[in-house]
C-alpha cells in the first residue's frame, strides 16, 4: 500500500516546465527572400534592381535590405518577435531602392509576430507586414575556375557600389589571372601562400575615365600584396591592406 501510495504521488507531480526565460517558437531560422512588403494592407512595389533578405541564425539576423547589408539581433517566445539593434552599411542607390529599403527595415524592425505557414515565413507589424520564401542553401563556390563579378568596395565601415563596366576576376588553376577593375584589364599570376593569397605581375592595362579611377585605385590596392580570400556560398571576400576589401559574387 505504502509503495502505491507513492507511485499515485509521483504521477501527480505536474511535469518539470521549460525555464521561463528560455525562447520557444517556430524554427525561423535559415535564408529568405523577400516576396511581398505590405503597408497598411497594400503591397509596396519592389524596385527592380536589388534585393531583401533576411538570413537568422540564432539570436541574429542579417541580409541585403536593396542597397545595403543589415545586420541585428532577434529574440523568439513562441510567436512573439522582438527585433533590436538594426544597423548595416551606408552605401548609396538609387531613390526608389532607397525608400524600399526604408520601409523594408522599418516593417522589420516594428513585427512583432513571425509564423511560418505554407513554407514561407510572415513578419507581421501594427502597420507592416513581410512575406518570405525560404531559399536554398547555396552551394561553396570554387575559389579557383570560377568567375567572380565584384558588387561592392569596403573600406573600413563604408560600402560603395561599383561603377563602370563589370569588374571580373577569374583564377586559373595554372596560377593565371585574368579580370578587370571596371575600366582597365587585369592579367598575371597568383598564388596561395598558405596563409594569404599573392598576385605577383599583377598587370592593368587601358585608361579609366574619371567617375572610375577610384574603384580601379581600390581594386589594385587590395590585390597589392597579401590579401586574405573567404568563400562563403556564392560569395568571395578579399580583404587587403588599408582597411580596403572586396566584396565579389559567382557570376
Amino acid at each position: 500500500m505504502v509503495a502505491g501510495a507513492l507511485l499515485l504521488a509521483a504521477c501527480a507531480q505536474p511535469p518539470v516546465s521549460a525555464d521561463p526565460a528560455e525562447p520557444t517558437g517556430t524554427d525561423i531560422t535559415g535564408t529568405w527572400a523577400l516576396v511581398e512588403l505590405l503597408q497598411d494592407g497594400r503591397p509596396l512595389p519592389v524596385p527592380a534592381h536589388g534585393e531583401a533578405t533576411l538570413d537568422v541564425e540564432s539570436g541574429t539576423v542579417g541580409g541585403r535590405s536593396f542597397c545595403n547589408g543589415f545586420t541585428g539581433t532577434y529574440r523568439l517566445d513562441g510567436d512573439a518577435l522582438t527585433v533590436d539593434g538594426l544597423g548595416g552599411t551606408e552605401m548609396a542607390c538609387a531613390p526608389d531602392v532607397m525608400a524600399a529599403e526604408r520601409a523594408y527595415l522599418d516593417a522589420l524592425g516594428g513585427a512583432v509576430i513571425a509564423v511560418v505557414q505554407s513554407g514561407e515565413l510572415l513578419l507581421q507589424g501594427p502597420a507592416a507586414e513581410l512575406r518570405f520564401r525560404r531559399v536554398p542553401p547555396e552551394p561553396i563556390r570554387d575559389l579557383v575556375g570560377t568567375r567572380w563579378v565584384l558588387e561592392t568596395l569596403l573600406q573600413e565601415d563604408m560600402a560603395t557600389s561599383t561603377v563602370g563596366d563589370p569588374a571580373v576576376l577569374v583564377l586559373a588553376a595554372d596560377g593565371g589571372l585574368t579580370g578587370s577593375t571596371g575600366c582597365r584589364t587585369l592579367s598575371g599570376r597568383w598564388a596561395d601562400t598558405g596563409d594569404a593569397l599573392v598576385f605577383p605581375d599583377l598587370r592593368a592595362d587601358g585608361d579609366c575615365p574619371a567617375d572610375v579611377r577610384a574603384q580601379d585605385e581600390h581594386v589594385r590596392t587590395v590585390l597589392d600584396g597579401k590579401t586574405d580570400a573567404t568563400v562563403d556560398g556564392d560569395l568571395l571576400t578579399l580583404t587587403g591592406g588599408e582597411g580596403r576589401s572586396l566584396l565579389y559574387r559567382a557570376g
